[in-house]
């Protein structure tokens, strides 16, 4: 009966879930318009906070999915749900003017569980990527103005793609584990372009809508290794690596253009294209963690993907090779401490510089941010809460272009219990 009423408790869950990432806006920034839309630093609470390292992280009280290996450290016994909410703010600022936005959504949901003492499993559904901007100017044309007046400029953007995974991972020997996930990419993409001449002309206005559905499979693999050194073997050292494989996902589109004027509109062109794609190069990633008496950890990941010749629908973007380096590093005191409650808590730090895919106008699209945060044991249990912050800035304000300064909160709670053990009552 109580395994029973938990397994509702993750059925629910995982409703609201995706219930959430197919309704909330998610971002406001115009870089979004550009390629598979915004993408922040993936992972959970416990490892943001880390400067979003994964690839040396090796935990069986954690769940680990940008790495699979990571899976076969779980106990046997066990089983993870871990569940998370990030809240932003976003200060967008150009050479002129500046715009505030907040925006609040669920991150995360995803279990883990043993298959046999070699074998681990998980799976979870996350967001991938967000579209969202709002972007408005006027026609600055001397000869438009005097003859026509003030022509606007609308762009809209909203939607993104969610990925839902499953995976497992293999310890062939000990010290030494292989994994890999199949991800299912989905979700919905819409552009609208529009273009308001004033009612006083005889022009038409008009409304550009493109709706991109997206769907498709996806695989990555991963491998760590993991090994001991040192006098009392204090020194433990990981080593982790990741390919998400070179794929192209299905997309449909649909573009409609309606010409209006008052309370006229008609539909001007309609079509619709059945046998587009979108391309996700090959991702690399590798890096490490060194902890010591698992007291202190730190940890550094590298990862590159070349978007250069990547077709978005069949047509290139203003793309390029992103880069990534992240660093982390964790301090618990004393994790079993039954005195103080302050020396169990993990303090966590970390930053990230991402040289993104975008290069506009003649500059790279640099992303700089700092992190920083702690895990909550629960009393007597491997559960815990987890809270990340992460403050950085993204952009430039040069040739036009926006700044963005952001800060972001993710929670998230991994809950940890013993599922498969027979209880005996008296």
């Amino acid at each position: 009966m109580r395994n029973n009423k938990k397994a509702t408790l993750v059925i629910a869950f995982t409703i609201i879930t995706l219930s959430s990432f197919s309704q909330s806006l998610t971002t406001y920034s115009p870089y979004s318009r550009y390629g598979i839309g915004d993408v922040r630093t993936r992972g959970y609470a416990n490892t943001i906070s880390l400067g979003g390292i994964s690839q040396g992280i090796r935990s069986g009280k954690q769940i680990n999915y940008l790495n699979p290996a990571s899976y076969s450290a779980q106990d046997t016994m066990s089983f993870i749900f871990d569940f998370g909410i990030d809240a932003s703010g976003v200060n967008y600022a150009s050479a002129s003017e500046s715009n505030y936005n907040t925006m609040a959504n669920i991150n995360h949901l995803a279990i883990q569980f043993p298959v046999s003492k070699k074998i681990g499993a998980s799976l979870g559904i996350q967001p991938y990527s967000h579209v969202g901007y709002r972007v408005r100017y006027y026609e600055t044309d001397p000869y438009l103005l005097s003859s026509i007046g003030a022509i606007k400029h609308y762009h809209i953007g909203e939607g993104g793609i969610t990925q839902a995974y499953i995976g497992s991972a293999f310890e062939p020997f000990k010290g030494f584990s292989v994994g890999a996930n199949m991800s299912y990419l989905f979700g919905s993409l819409e552009y609208n372009t529009q273009v308001l001449f004033p009612s006083t002309s005889s022009y038409l206005s008009t409304l550009s809508t493109n709706g991109i559905v997206v769907r498709g499979i996806a695989f990555s693999f991963g491998a760590q290794y993991e090994g001991y050194f040192g006098n009392n073997k204090d020194f433990r050292l990981v080593l982790g690596a990741t390919l998400d494989n070179e794929t192209a996902i299905g997309a449909k589109r649909a573009t409609t253009v309606t010409l209006e004027q008052g309370a006229y509109s008609e539909v001007f062109y309609e079509h619709e294209d059945e046998n587009s794609s979108i391309d996700f190069p090959a991702n690399i990633s590798g890096g490490f963690t060194l902890s010591y008496k698992n007291m202190l950890m730190f940890g550094a990941d590298y990862s590159s993907q070349d978007w250069s010749k990547a077709l978005f629908l069949n047509v290139s973007d203003s793309l390029k090779r992103s880069q990534t380096i992240r660093v982390g590093a964790e301090y618990t005191p004393n994790r079993n401490d039954l005195k103080s409650y302050a020396k169990r808590i993990s303090y966590r730090v970390g930053f990230h510089a991402n040289d993104s895919y975008l290069k506009l106008r003649g500059n790279s699209i640099m992303d700089y941010g700092i992190s920083f945060g702690v895990g909550l044991p629960f009393k007597r249990t491997n559960t815990s809460f987890n809270i990340a912050f992460e403050l950085g800035k993204r952009g430039t304000t040069n040739d036009g272009l926006i700044l963005e300064n952001y800060g972001i909160v993710t929670l998230g709670v991994t809950f940890y219990d013993y599922w498969f053990i027979k209880r005996k009552f008296n």
